[in-house]
């Protein structure tokens, strides 16, 4: 009889931890509006947002980043992802600055690949934080 209540207990805590295990984790309000601001940023790239608007959200991602690194119970997977992607966007922005500045051709076509190369990254980083959470 002890036999079968211990096998029936740890049946039991096993069921508990897979269970437990398999849940979805849930975003943070920090976590939530990272998210918002970093898919606000990439849509408004893709409906070619100026250089000004672009550089204000970045310093503003800059910032949110900064409370999402002070929280709490915060998704490491998602806050690697976001910290990539906020990178890129500022790689992006300085690129897109010297593209802009560029006095030469060469030049000019160098920063267009790193912009692009920079945005595709960003892209792809912020695609992995959605996936943080499914």
């Amino acid at each position: 009889m002890k036999k079968m209540t211990l096998v029936v207990t740890l049946l039991m805590f096993a069921l508990l931890v897979t269970l437990n295990c398999s849940r979805k984790p849930k975003p943070i309000l920090e976590e939530e509006e990272m998210l918002k601001l970093l898919t606000k940023m990439q849509n408004g790239i893709e409906a070619k947002i100026s250089y000004t608007d672009f550089s204000k959200l970045v310093v503003e991602s800059k910032n949110m980043l900064e409370l999402l690194k002070k929280a709490e119970n915060k998704n490491s997977c998602f806050f690697n992802a976001v910290n990539k992607c906020y990178t890129s966007f500022e790689i992006s922005k300085k690129a897109w600055k010297l593209r802009e500045d560029a006095l030469t051709e060469k030049r000019r076509i160098d920063m267009d690949t790193t912009l692009s190369f920079s945005l595709g990254f960003a892209a792809v980083s912020l695609a992995k934080a959605n996936e943080c959470f499914k």
